[in-house]
């Protein structure tokens, strides 16, 4: 089934811009994570305009291979430098680690705001 409503369109439009970054990984389905890659979690969002308009804010998680090192850090900073440079929206960044299947994954944290609102 598509969804053409303007929450799926905004996760739909985040996830082909990032996808534009040469070599990476987007994935939208947390099940189908398997670092190195970058996971576009449920957005927040806040109403403007009875509904016509919304603010939304990403979670965006980039994860790196393990382990937790030097070599892991300059790959995730580099793949945020990456967002920087297509001009997407990043307001804020955190190192945190994951267990995914067992094994623990060096990530960051990443919130990326959009509007969306009713054509």
């Amino acid at each position: 089934m598509a969804y053409t409503d303007l929450f799926n369109e905004a996760i739909d439009d985040l996830s082909a811009t990032l996808a534009t970054i040469s070599g990476l990984r987007v994935v939208t389905d947390p099940s189908k994570i398997n670092p190195p890659c970058v996971f576009l979690d449920a957005p927040s969002w806040t109403s403007f305009n009875g509904g016509n308009i919304v603010k939304m804010d990403f979670s965006v998680r980039v994860f790196s291979l393990g382990p937790s090192n030097l070599d892991a850090l300059r790959n995730i900073l580099a793949i945020c430098a990456q967002l920087f440079e297509k001009n997407i929206a990043v307001t804020d960044g955190r190192p945190v680690s994951v267990v995914i299947g067992g094994q623990e994954f060096p990530a960051y944290d990443l919130t990326i705001p959009l509007q969306a609102q009713v054509a």
